[in-house]
C-alpha cells in the first residue's frame, strides 16, 4: 500500500464504497480484443450455419427447389444432353446443382464453370481440368498451353467414350450462363450433342437468371433452346419454409439445442430477406453475431432487426441489452410485436438496462467485511496524517510589566539655552 503523505487525506473511490463494482459488465458492442470468441464458439456450433457457400449439406429442398431438384436428376439419370436451370440471384442455383450431381454418387466427373466471361477453348480447358484430365501447369505452360480447340474437343471425347464401359456420368454445370457469348453457347450445344449408341455422352446444366431464357428464345439461339429437354425454376421460400430454413442450417451446423430462433424471428427474417436464401444467410450470420454481442442465446426480433439495419450500412444504436438465457425456453414475443411483425412494421430498439441481480448472503457479508476495513484504515490514516503534520507553537510572548518612572527631573530653559549656545560656539570654532 502506498505510505501516506503528510498533510494528505487518501481518497477512496466512490465506486467502491457504493458497491459499484458489483454491477453486471455489459458486453461491449464491438469486439475489442483478438481473443474473443466467434459466434460458433459461443453457441457451441461445429461450423458456421449461414456461410455464402454452394455446400450441398445445407441445401433445403423447399416446394421450387423441391421440384427443380427432382427435374434436374431425373434428366440426368436419363441421360439427357442439355437441361437449363433459371431463377434470381442469391436462389441457391449451385448450391442445388451440387446436391445434384452428388445424388449421382461417386462414379461422377462433374466440372463446374463459374466465369462465363471465357472463349469456347478456355471453357474446354477448364472442364478437362475439373475432369482430372490436365493440371493447372499443363493449361499455362504445359501441352495444352498452345492446343488449338480440334486437340482439345478430342482429348474430352476420348475421356467421354473412356466412361461407357464404367456406367460414370460427365456432368458440366456452367453457372451465370445468361453472360455467355452466343458463340460458346453454340459450343456448349455441341459437347451435349456427343453421344455413342444412342446414349449421351456428356450432359451440361445451364444455370442462369431468367433473362438466360430471352436469350435463347433469339434467332441466334434457336438451335440451342431446341435441344433444352428440361426447365427448372427456383423461386423465394415462403415463410413457413424460411423458418424451417433457418432450422435445417442451424441442425447441420450443430446449433439446434444451442441457438433458439423463435418463430417471430423468424417471420422478421422472411419479411426483411422476401425468402431469397442468400439474403437470409446474410442476415442471420449478422443476427448471431449480435446475439453473441448480447450474451444471449435466443434470437428475438429486436436482434434480427439491429442486423438489418448494420447490414444496409445504417447507423449503430444503442446496443440491444439481453439478460443470458441458460435454458432453451422459447422467447414468445407480446401481442404489439406481433401484430408489427403482421403488418410490415418497423420495430424500433428499445433498450434497457440490465436488471441488478439480488446479491447472494455471502456476497453481501464480504462487501460488508470488505467496507468496514477501509473505514477503519480511513480513520486510522486521517489521524496519523493530522498528528505528522501539526507544527510546533511558537513561545507566548511575555506580558507588559509596568514601567518604572525615570527618578532624574527634566531640564529647564536655561539648560536648553546653555546647550544651543555651546553648539553655536563649536560651529563657529570650525
Amino acid at each position: 500500500m502506498a505510505p501516506v503523505v503528510a498533510g494528505s487525506i487518501p481518497v477512496i473511490h466512490p465506486n467502491f464504497l457504493f458497491g459499484r463494482y458489483n454491477l453486471p459488465v455489459r458486453p461491449p458492442t464491438i469486439p475489442s480484443a483478438p481473443d474473443q470468441p466467434l459466434y460458433e464458439q459461443f453457441f457451441g456450433l461445429r461450423e458456421q450455419p449461414f456461410a455464402l457457400t454452394s455446400d450441398p449439406r445445407f441445401i433445403y429442398l423447399s416446394e421450387s427447389h423441391k421440384r427443380a431438384y427432382q427435374e434436374l436428376l431425373t434428366g440426368l439419370r436419363r441421360r439427357e444432353g442439355l437441361l437449363l436451370l433459371t431463377a434470381d440471384t442469391g436462389m441457391g442455383k449451385t448450391t442445388l446443382c451440387r446436391a445434384v450431381i452428388d445424388a449421382l454418387g461417386a462414379r461422377t466427373f462433374s466440372a463446374l464453370i463459374l466465369n462465363p466471361y471465357m472463349t469456347d477453348a478456355e471453357v474446354v480447358r477448364v472442364i478437362l481440368r475439373d475432369f482430372g484430365l490436365v493440371t493447372r501447369d499443363d493449361i499455362r505452360k504445359g501441352a495444352f498451353a498452345n492446343a488449338d480447340m480440334p486437340q482439345l474437343l478430342d482429348t474430352l471425347e476420348q475421356f467421354l467414350l473412356s466412361l461407357i464401359p464404367l456406367n460414370s456420368y460427365a456432368v458440366v454445370v456452367i453457372d451465370e450462363a445468361q453472360s455467355l457469348p452466343a458463340r460458346v453457347i453454340d459450343q456448349i450445344r455441341q459437347l451435349g450433342a456427343y453421344e455413342q449408341d444412342g446414349q449421351r455422352l456428356l450432359q451440361i446444366i445451364l444455370a442462369g437468371q431468367p433473362s438466360l431464357n430471352d436469350t435463347l428464345r433469339s434467332d441466334a439461339m434457336r438451335a440451342v433452346d431446341g435441344r433444352v429437354s428440361r426447365r427448372a425454376v427456383l423461386g423465394a421460400l415462403s415463410p413457413a419454409e424460411v423458418e424451417g430454413y433457418i432450422q435445417h442450417r442451424l441442425s447441420v451446423a450443430g446449433g439446434r439445442e444451442t441457438v433458439t430462433f423463435p418463430a417471430e424471428s423468424a417471420r422478421a427474417v422472411a419479411e426483411l430477406t422476401e425468402g431469397v436464401p442468400r439474403r437470409i444467410n446474410l442476415l442471420c450470420d449478422r443476427a448471431l453475431e449480435e446475439g453473441r454481442v448480447a450474451g444471449t442465446s435466443v434470437i428475438s426480433p429486436v436482434v434480427v432487426r439491429r442486423a438489418a439495419r448494420l447490414l444496409a450500412g445504417g447507423a449503430e444504436s444503442e446496443p440491444v441489452e439481453v439478460p443470458v438465457v441458460f435454458d432453451h425456453t422459447p422467447v414468445v414475443a407480446d401481442e404489439g410485436m406481433n401484430a408489427a411483425l403482421d403488418h410490415g412494421l418497423a420495430i424500433e430498439e428499445t433498450p434497457d438496462l440490465l436488471p441488478e441481480p439480488e446479491p447472494r448472503r455471502w456476497f453481501v457479508r464480504i462487501g460488508g467485511a470488505v467496507l468496514a476495513l477501509a473505514l477503519a484504515y480511513f480513520g486510522w490514516t486521517t489521524v496519523e496524517a493530522m498528528s505528522a503534520s501539526t507544527p510546533a507553537l511558537p513561545a507566548t510572548p511575555p506580558r507588559d510589566t509596568l514601567r518604572v518612572p525615570d527618578p532624574r527631573p527634566l531640564p529647564t530653559e536655561d539648560d536648553v539655552r546653555y546647550v544651543m549656545q555651546e553648539i553655536a560656539r563649536a560651529d563657529r570654532a570650525r
